[in-house]
Order: structure tokens, then sequence, then C-alpha cells
């Protein structure tokens, strides 16, 4: 066989368009660098067997460029490499080492031949395996599987827009069918409040436009940013888990590629003839959208927020726009960073995006209300004592009493998020307090305590006090003592949950 150069010269022979996707100079230099270093000449062929992959599945594909290469291509060849060599497994470890081994080659390109980027492809390839941080490598994909080919597709015919178009109207129709079950009744009734607030009315006189862009932007809430009751899981994600076994390949990868969409908050910053520059508000970002086929007007008026995914096939959703001036706009931005400020009182290592992935619906009804009354002043200001530092011998000490509380809590209908801030709520008072035991009046009078600092009253539930045999005027002195060992306010953004943190907008 010979050594590597002599198989890279014969490649550049037998493939003459090779060439124009990487030049042989730059492999070569490229090799004989990683020999400098000492490569011997088996691990030199490892390196050019991922290389000449890549660039003869580029030629093959007749994309001319490693930039063009997309999630499902990586994926592909990946499934290609597996089945040329006998020492790789289709396993995380193997996969990344792949992976690795393209990235330092990319760089190289990068810094010596001042190439584009080729692995902001490569990245998206990665975490496309890797869903709620489980590695997860999709079934290998037909050659004439739809919805992947869309990507190479320089110009989309109508006749293939609509066979999409079909397509995402079918399965979410079927996610629809899938949530109006009644085991989902109390998620709907508790998103629908959620989404359009604590003042909402079904009123059934409201035009039928209006009730038809009401439901759009609900199941854009619901399906991306809403958290289930007992899994904590958007939607999107929970009918992927549960029905994946059922969908077919395409419908899998359009699940795939919703659930890495991110609510996103933006402005446009410039109009092209193909495209809309546009930028990140709270990140500055850029990025780039599709031209809406509806006129802009005067872009730089307005904000708009949905859920945007950059990588694999473009899918845009509903995004909603509102009108606000630049001055406007930075007084938004000012009042949704500190709401983030409150949220890590809750979780100090958070970034923007998890807050945004938790307190989406938040970010929503503060730029709704923002855009119709300027002056609002939607943040309240407000005085809590500190957060106080999680104390592991506590949680451990009195671990039986946290699991009845979340016992208790669950069985009132909390939430798996809520249930974390109440165990929190409850392990913090234990530890200012330094009580040595616990008993039933307090933890009832925790449950009860924590439900009012969310704007609940769960004291006339007698069933509450029913349940663990005590009195109501006992629970409410200690339920006194807690608030004033914690300092505790109404809506207290250390133990805020996501209903509350929507309803303190309007409080």
């Amino acid at each position: 066989m010979g050594n590597v150069y002599s198989q890279v010269e014969r490649f550049y022979e037998e493939n003459m368009a090779a060439e124009q996707i990487v030049p042989q100079s730059a492999v070569e230099a490229y090799l004989r660098r990683n020999a400098w270093h000492g490569a011997d000449d088996d691990t030199l062929k490892r390196l050019w067997g991922v290389i000449s992959l890549l660039i003869n599945y580029v030629d093959q594909l007749d994309l001319y460029s490693l930039a063009s290469l997309t999630v499902y291509d990586y994926q592909e060849i990946i499934y290609r490499y597996a089945s040329e060599r006998t020492d790789f497994m289709l396993a995380e470890a193997d996969i990344n080492k792949f992976f690795a081994t393209a990235d330092k080659f990319y760089e190289y390109l990068l810094r010596t031949r001042k190439t584009e980027d080729y692995r902001i492809g490569l990245t998206a390839a990665k975490e496309s395996l890797y869903e709620d941080g489980a590695f997860f490598l999709p079934d290998r994909r037909d050659a004439d599987e739809f919805y992947s080919s869309l990507e190479h597709m320089e110009e989309v015919t109508p006749e293939t827009m609509q066979q999409l178009n079909q397509l995402l109207d079918e399965l979410l129709h079927r996610i629809d069918e899938y949530y109006k079950k009644p085991a989902f009744r109390r998620d709907m009734d508790r998103a629908v409040v959620m989404y359009a607030g604590p003042e909402y009315n079904s009123d059934e006189s409201v035009p039928a436009e209006e009730r038809h862009n009401f439901w759009l932007g609900f199941w854009d809430f619901f399906l991306f940013d809403y958290h289930l009751i007992g899994s904590d899981d958007v939607p999107l994600r929970d009918y992927y888990e549960h029905e994946r076994g059922k969908l077919s390949t395409s419908e899998q990868d359009i699940l795939r590629d919703l659930l890495r969409s991110r609510f996103t908050v933006f402005c446009i910053e410039n109009v092209g003839e193909d495209y809309v520059g546009c930028r990140n508000v709270f990140t500055d970002e850029s990025f780039e959208l599709p031209v809406p086929e509806l006129a802009l007007g005067n872009y730089n008026n307005c904000l708009l927020f949905g859920h945007i995914h950059s990588h694999g096939v473009m899918l845009l959703n509903y995004i909603t726009s509102l009108p606000a001036s630049p001055k406007l706009q930075k007084r938004m931005r000012d009042v949704v960073s500190q709401q983030f400020d409150l949220f890590k009182l809750q979780q100090p290592q958070a970034g923007i995006e998890d807050f945004f992935a938790r307190h989406a619906g938040v970010v929503r009804h503060t730029l709704q209300v923002m855009a119709g009354y300027a002056q609002l002043n939607v943040l309240k200001s407000r005085s809590v004592g500190q957060p106080v530092t999680e104390n592991p011998e506590v949680r451990e000490s009195f671990k039986e009493d946290i699991v009845m509380l979340s016992r208790v809590a669950k069985h009132v209908g909390f939430s798996v998020y809520e249930r974390k801030l109440l165990e929190k709520f409850f392990v913090d008072y234990l530890t200012v307090s330094e009580l040595e035991q616990s008993d039933d009046i307090l933890i009832t009078a925790v449950l009860l305590e924590f439900a009012r600092l969310n704007g609940v009253d769960l004291s006339g539930q007698v069933e509450i006090f029913a349940l663990l045999g005590i009195d109501s005027e006992s629970v409410q002195a200690y339920m006194k003592r807690i608030r004033d060992a914690l300092s505790c306010a109404l809506y207290d953004p250390r133990y805020l949950t996501e209903e509350a943190f929507i309803k303190s907008l309007y409080f």
C-alpha cells in the first residue's frame, strides 16, 4: 500500500475535483507537521483516512466545500467510516475521536490557509448526538430520505415545499391530539393561564381571527417553553421521548431540529435580497433569517421573539413582532436583565440561556406589557433576605422529612420544579433555625407558607390538615416563624415558581 504520502498522491490523481476542495499541498503539509511532532506512519494513515473520507463525500455530493457539510452529512460519514474500519465502533468514544481528528485538521486549515471556519458545522454535528446530555446516534438514513435531503437544495420547488408543509401539518396534528388527552388536562389549563396571564377570560365573543392568533401563539409557548407538571420536560421533548418509536425518520429529524431551537429575543439590523440580518438582543450574537413574505415596514422600531435554530433545515416557528423604539428596546433589555438577576438568587451559576429556558413565559409577558404600556414598571422592587447557602448535612439529616414533604406537595398538585424549590425552602429554614427535629406541623407550615409566597392560598384546603391530622392554628403560628426567620415576602425571588413569576408582573 505504500506510505501515507503515496496514498495521498494516488487519491489526488484519481479524484481531480479534490484539489478544489482541499489542495493536496495543504494535506501533505498537515501530515508532515504531525510527523514532525512524532506521529508514525500508521497514525498518519488514520488521519488521512478521516481527511480523505471528508473530501470524497463532498466530491460525491457535488458540494465543492467542507463548509457545506450538514449535521446529517456528518452522521452518514460516521456510518461510512465505521463500515471501512475494523478498529472503529459506533460508540461515543470512537465517534468523538473522529470529530476531534476532523476538528484539528479544520483548525489547521483556518489558521494556515485562511479558509472558512468548517468547525461550525462540525460542532453542530457533535451537539446533535447529545439529547439532554446523553449520547444518541440516530439510525442510518436512506439515501432518498426526504427531510435531510432539503439541506442541499439550492432552490426548493413549490411541490417540495408542499410536501414539507404536509409532513409538518400531519406531525403537529398528531402532537395536538396527543396533548388533548385527559391525562394532560391539568397541564393544558395551567399552560393557558400562564400564557394568557392571570386575568385570562375565555370569552367566546372574541373575533375568530383573534382567537386563531391566540392559539397559534399558545401552541408555540406550550410546545417549546411550558414545563409539564409531572416530568418538568417541555411537551415537545416529552412527545419525542414517548412516541419516537412510532415516528418516521423524517419526523424524528424534524423534532430533533425543533428541540435544538432556543427562545430568542432579537432585532433586525439590515435587510438583504435573500436574508434578514438579525442580532440577539441579550447576547449580541448575529444571525440570518430568510426574508419574510410580509413587508417589514420600519424594522428599526420593532423587537421580535421566537424559537430559532440556525443549523439543520431552517424551520421558522411562530415569530412575534412588537412595536418598540430603540429607547424602549433598551429599557426592555434592562428590565429582563434585572429579572435574570432575580433568577440567579435561585441558580447563581445560571446564564441568560438558562433563564430563557426556564422563564420564557416571563420574558414574553414582560415584553408584551412594556410594548403596550411603556411607562409601566413591570419589575417590582422588593426587599428580601439573602440566599441561604445549601447545607448538605442538614439535607441528609432530614431526608425522610423532605421525602414526606415532597410526597404531600405532589398530592396537592405541585410540579416537579415547584417541589425542588419547596425542598430548598424547607432546608433553608432548617439551616437558619438550627432545628434538630421536624414534625407534621412544621411540614404543613412549610408547604402552606411556600404556597403563600407564590400567591396561592392553600390554607382553606382542610384536606391538607386532615391528611396529616393537625390543627390549623398551630400551623398558622409556625408559618409566621418561618416567614420571620427567612425574611420572606410575597413573590420572594429565592423561591419563585414559574407561574408566580408571571403573576408577580401583574401584582
